[in-house]
């Protein structure tokens, strides 16, 4: 049992810093462009974790074979979706972007089982995948062609998507290395800031909208909180609760953000999308469920 004045307050920070992230890229998108937002967001969060490896007077060292393998995952969890989902928030509302984004254990699983070959999925895990899937169908309202939201839909899901992938790849590639988490997610963003970069200098249109104050501090707490701090105080909570409590931030992210979609961006619920959202939960609980282990009795 794990005592829970010890992560709980990093469980909380840590949620409503994700849960806000969705809010700060709505706001952020009135100035920067999407590759932007993705650049800003990876360059203040290599700038606070190297400031924090200072403070703690650790220099980490790297091969340049764990180099390669950070960039692989970078690409997967901090390069691509973080272009994608300010993309698809520009077709969709951040309240539905949020809770599409809660699929991601549902990607994570399928290619864990995928590319893993010792943690194959159960039969119960396979269950909540599909139940996951209809879910995202209701979340969608994808009866209702008229005003389904593709576009935004697809760019969202292909974000979480590589999200899934990126996280199969950490298991794989990261797993032997042993920096400690604020080195490998320094690394993982300012190799993240070093490919986004030019993509960000050859995508700049030529006429640029006005960067007001309101975008440049969504885009600094962005960074600082949503790509930062929140990914320090996620391996304390995995440290001192386990994986599984860590994992529940799944649950609280989307209700984080639907509330502030709500009272900050004016932004409308439909009576499908909370209940989507259930049924995804649902095949996210799952999905995520190890089966357990079964011990010889005594002779």
């Amino acid at each position: 049992m794990t005592d829970a004045k010890g992560w709980l307050p990093a469980f909380i920070i840590c949620s409503i810093a994700w849960g806000s992230s969705f809010l700060f890229i709505h706001v952020a998108l009135e100035s920067f462009t999407a590759v932007e937002v993705a650049l800003g967001r990876v360059v203040v969060g290599a700038v606070v974790l190297g400031g924090i490896l200072l403070a703690m007077r650790r220099r980490p060292r790297f091969t340049w074979r764990q180099i390669g393998s950070i960039a692989l995952v970078a690409v997967s969890l901090s390069v691509v979706p973080f272009v994608l989902i300010p993309l698809a928030e520009q077709h969709i509302t951040s309240i539905l972007a949020s809770l599409l984004n809660a699929t991601t254990p549902l990607w994570t699983a399928l290619f864990v089982a995928m590319l893993i070959p010792h943690e194959r999925a159960t039969r119960m895990q396979w269950l909540g995948l599909v139940i996951g899937t209809v879910g995202i169908a209701v979340l969608l309202g994808a009866w209702n062609l008229k005003d389904f939201p593709a576009l935004g839909a697809v760019l969202m899901l292909t974000a979480t998507a590589f999200y899934g992938i990126g996280g199969a790849f950490s298991r794989i590639l990261l797993g032997r290395i042993t920096q400690g988490p604020a080195a490998l997610s320094g690394m993982q963003m300012t190799l993240s800031a070093l490919i986004l970069a030019p993509i960000a200098v050859m995508t700049r249109p030529s006429e640029h909208p006005a960067i007001t104050g309101p975008a440049v501090w969504a885009l600094l707490a962005l960074g600082l909180f949503g790509t930062s701090f929140a990914y320090v105080l996620f391996y304390q909570v995995v440290h001192k609760a386990g994986a599984t409590t860590a994992a529940s931030t799944t649950y609280v992210v989307p209700i984080v953000a639907t509330l502030l979609g709500i009272l900050v961006l004016h932004e409308e619920l439909r009576w499908f999308e909370p209940l989507g959202a259930a049924v995804v939960l649902v095949g996210v609980w799952l999905a995520q469920r190890k089966p357990r282990k079964v011990t010889a009795a005594p002779s």
